[in-house]
């Protein structure tokens, strides 16, 4: 079910949430801002197409942190922002909603830093009710590509590719004349300064592959699934 669309006496305190969470963010010349944000909302609105009765679906936070990409075109929360939104949403879902079992379903790596916080504090406050956090993203997908893509490279738009090709600009790649990534990337270094093109792609040019996007998503959606259907408290 989705939040959005159902009404006061629809909701139950059994239904496990799923919040997707995103950011807006440049990806590179040839993907749009919110691709971090398109990928998490499909996984779990896929999710919930297949456990109507058993999820509640919320609407998509389109803002993350993503202060590493200073130099490039960008909205973020600050953490402490971030931190305090995600408490108070949270404190809201469990306390105003009834619900019990919450998934972020989180779709930026930068998302990464302050989530594990805020889910901590929460699960140690109540013992009733709990947080996970299931992230769209992992090592799994990169073996499968050959690829370490840590930013609008080859996995990321093969991903965006199988969800919505129309919103993938083919031409603009050919702009990416280094592929060239700075050691310390989102440590030390800006997207920007580890590579002046916005793309983070192990040194490898952008390779598009559609249907393994597709089982990649899949997957995940599958991974998403088993989660929320072994969700207990």
């Amino acid at each position: 079910m989705k939040l959005i669309e159902i009404t006061r006496d629809e909701i139950r305190e059994d239904l496990v949430g799923l919040v997707p969470v995103g950011s807006i963010e440049q990806h590179g010349p040839h993907l749009p801002m919110g691709t971090d944000s398109i990928i998490s909302e499909y996984v779990a609105s896929k999710a919930e197409e297949k456990l109507k009765e058993t999820t509640l679906l919320f609407p998509t936070v389109y803002y993350g942190v993503s202060l590493e990409h200073k130099g490039f075109p960008f909205i973020s929360l600050s953490f402490q922002t971030a931190i305090s939104f995600f408490n108070d949403l949270l404190e809201s879902i469990f306390k105003d909603l009834g619900l019990r079992r919450i998934i972020i379903v989180n779709g930026h790596g930068g998302n990464s830093y302050f989530l594990p916080l805020v889910q901590r504090e929460f699960n140690m406050k109540y013992s009733n009710a709990k947080v996970m956090i299931f992230n769209i993203f992992g090592e799994e997908e990169k073996l499968l590509f050959n690829v370490n893509d840590l930013h609008a490279g080859t996995v990321e738009t093969s991903k965006i590719y199988a969800i919505d090709k129309r919103v993938v600009r083919l031409n603009k790649i050919e702009e990416i004349k280094s592929y060239d990534v700075r050691d310390g990337v989102f440590v030390y270094y800006s997207t920007k300064e580890a590579n002046q093109f916005g793309v983070l792609n192990d040194g490898k040019p952008i390779r598009i592959d559609e249907e393994l996007g597709k089982k990649i998503l899949a997957d995940t959606v599958d991974k998403l699934i088993w989660l929320i259907l072994n969700f207990k408290v």
